[in-house]
């Protein structure tokens, strides 16, 4: 070992250095963990920490040895994350910051080693219910503002959680009145919402008017998130140039304009991620903060004319997520945008209303409706195979208006967190995915069956089974007569995904997706499947053929396992057999009735806003989420007698986790917070 430490010590202190460097920056890559792919902390959907750093990486080296100590202490880079969302990181911060700045005459606003990456999370007041409580609220805050304010050039990136008016009003005052210019700034979210009790505490969170940030001097902004915060849209030039631009939890009344909106998209054409939650443009308000008889925007023939008349291009948009926005207003902004080569998107998009739903606005996302100038109802699809008389009833290519989603044909990733729509529906829309790599499916919030609140008929799509209960579908247009299933056997849907990833859906459903998917020949009569012989031990051995057409990933609860048997059979044997050449059938086709799970049922950010502006929406939203969830990743292995083996292997997330903002994040005793950083 001392051999070893000594030819590590014998490389140059740069390249020691170097390598510390990288391994900090795995660290923060940790911090920055956004399922959207944004560098963004924080998520507008989860009430709970959702997000994980620890700085134990530069603190381990530098109690190694003598030089190793003096390397990391002289290297800026190791000390330039301060991460606040505890009491006690305040004393650490300071300690860090003086690691990090720079010492002689040497200018920090042009040295990258000194940049700053910073994280401050506070917890409602409520939450500081006793004297020994270590979480941040207005008097920590105060003192990081203090020690932080005044070096605003060295910030790289600056993420802000609040959760009351008390802490907001310490950012404000901060950020807008006592913060300088921030020339080095790339990333900002800045985040603020509460459980709004009702509309007076919502109007006191937005009736003040927005600040203006950083003396309007942020010139290197490029990914820009506002969680329930607004800002002086008309007076912050910064909005343009984005990568990424993510608007959540904004009541109508403090929304951009559309102008703002448009001009904040045109001057961001290389724009690759867009993340909307219950966001936008504003519709149109009257002075009194009324709903306007006459929208911002209502399509070509109705079109502003102080605004620009072309569609805003996006053509370098590689992200689209959607979240809890209303069919008829999304359509709209979309209708204005050209996005064609979007590789991942994101739907979670559920309707408060019992006989309306998604279906009419997916149709226009993946087919060619008519101009306004037809009275036609006629689509055209992405992928349609018509016969000659049904092409005879189909207008002209110019009165063809394209689908609101004209990048489905290259489209590689989808996640359907939850959406309200017929299967029929739905199953268009996947057939228009030829190229799909990667799927994600919430079965208990897509598509969601009626008659059994906690089943979804989505299953059915990918199993090839008939679909029971269906919805009427008989309406006579091409959209539904092409979407219908058939009982004969197909080409495969989505012929080239590669990861399917399966959320709180029963054993039985899915073994019937994975036979469907991985069989060879897709039917067979029953006596060719008693024909076949059992499985046996040697199924067993490490030395079989692989065919791996597609990797399963299944999330269930903890409850789904104990009242699913063959859920738990699936996941306890570590397999599943059936036969390589057929499927096995059952009369009447698989039961659609999925087990109940484990459900924690909340009232989500969005409704909450909903549900306070009684002048727009007077419906309740409530969504359903599991309380812990399992990943069991399933590689498809082909015996050579004849049978496919599903191995599976699962890891069971414990549901009596504790409360991560009671924990310290770091580790460290109360004993060891004090001395570590010194």
């Amino acid at each position: 070992m001392a051999w070893q430490s000594s030819r590590f010590d014998s490389f140059p202190s740069e390249v020691v250095a170097m390598i510390f460097e990288l391994g900090t920056f795995t660290e923060l890559e940790k911090l920055q963990h956004s399922p959207n792919q944004t560098p963004f902390v924080f998520e507008s959907c989860c009430k709970s920490n959702d997000y994980s750093y620890s700085p134990h990486f530069p603190i381990l080296i530098s109690h190694v040895s003598r030089k190793w100590r003096a390397i990391a202490l002289n290297t800026p880079a190791l000390w330039s994350t301060l991460f606040f969302d505890h009491a006690s990181h305040l004393e650490r911060g300071r300690v860090f910051l003086e690691r990090c700045s720079p010492r002689g005459s040497s200018s920090p606003e042009f040295c990258s080693g000194y940049f700053l990456d910073i994280v401050i999370a506070t917890v409602p007041f409520k939450r500081k219910t006793t004297q020994d409580d270590d979480s941040i609220s207005k008097e920590e805050l105060e003192e990081i503002f203090n020690l932080l304010v005044p070096v605003t050039v060295r910030w790289r990136s600056f993420c802000l959680r609040v959760r009351d008016n008390t802490c907001k009003k310490v950012a404000r005052d901060a950020l807008g009145h006592n913060c300088g210019r921030a020339p080095n700034l790339e990333t900002l979210q800045l985040y603020h919402f509460e459980d709004y009790n009702n509309v007076d505490e919502l109007i006191e969170a937005t009736i003040r008017d927005p600040v203006i940030c950083f003396a309007n001097n942020v010139p290197k902004l490029k990914h820009l998130s506002l969680i329930g915060v607004n800002l002086p849209w008309a007076q912050s030039p910064y909005l343009e140039g984005l990568d990424t631009l993510e608007l959540a939890l904004h009541p109508e009344k403090i929304r951009p304009p559309y102008e703002v909106w448009d001009r904040m998209l045109r001057l961001s054409p290389d724009l690759r991620n867009l993340i909307l939650h219950y966001s936008g443009p504003k519709e149109g308000w009257d002075e009194e903060g009324s709903p306007s008889s006459t929208l911002a925007w209502q399509g070509d023939d109705l079109w502003r004319s102080d605004l620009p008349s072309g569609k805003i291009i996006l053509d370098k948009l590689e992200v689209l997520s959607l979240t809890d926005m209303d069919a008829p207003y999304l359509a709209r902004i979309l209708d204005r945008i050209q996005f064609p080569n979007v590789q991942r998107l994101v739907l979670e998009l559920t309707s408060e209303e019992e006989d309306s739903d998604y279906s009419e606005f997916l149709q226009k996302c993946c087919s060619a409706g008519i101009s306004n100038t037809e009275s036609s109802s006629v689509r055209l699809f992405h992928n349609s195979n018509l016969s000659n008389s049904s092409m005879s009833t189909i207008p002209s290519v110019d009165n063809l208006k394209p689908p609101l989603f004209p990048f489905l044909p290259t489209l590689t990733s989808l996640t359907l967190s939850a959406l309200d729509c017929k299967t029929t529906v739905l199953r268009s829309l996947l057939v228009c995915l030829p190229e799909l790599i990667e799927l994600e499916i919430d079965f208990q919030r897509v598509c969601v069956n009626d008659m059994y609140p906690e089943s979804s008929l989505a299953w059915h799509i990918f199993a090839d089974e008939p679909i029971a209960h269906m919805e009427d579908r008989d309406n006579g247009t091409v959209f539904d007569s092409l979407s219908r299933p058939s009982n004969q056997k197909g080409p495969l849907l989505l012929p080239k995904l590669q990861v399917f990833k399966i959320l709180r859906l029963g054993g039985r459903q899915v073994e019937g997706i994975i036979r469907n998917r991985e069989c060879v020949v897709n039917y067979t009569c029953e006596s060719d499947i008693r024909a076949m012989p059992s499985p046996t031990s040697t199924m067993y051995s490490d030395n079989v053929p692989t065919r791996q057409r597609s990797m399963y990933i299944i999330r269930y609860t903890r409850e789904m396992e104990e009242q699913d048997p063959v859920l738990r059979k699936l996941i306890t044997s570590g397999c599943c057999y059936f036969p390589t050449n057929c499927v096995e059938r059952r009369l009447g086709g698989w039961d659609t009735r999925t087990e109940p799970s484990d459900r924690l049922v909340e009232e989500n950010p969005s409704a909450v806003l909903r549900r306070l502006e009684p002048e727009l929406r007077d419906a309740y939203g409530r969504k359903v989420k599991a309380e812990y969830c399992t990943t069991a990743p399933i590689p498809i292995n082909v015996e050579t007698n004849g049978w496919t083996k599903v191995m599976v292997q699962a890891e069971m997330i414990n549901a009596e986790e504790s409360d991560p903002a009671e924990e310290d994040e770091y580790g460290l005793t109360d004993d060891e917070s004090g001395s570590e950083w010194e």
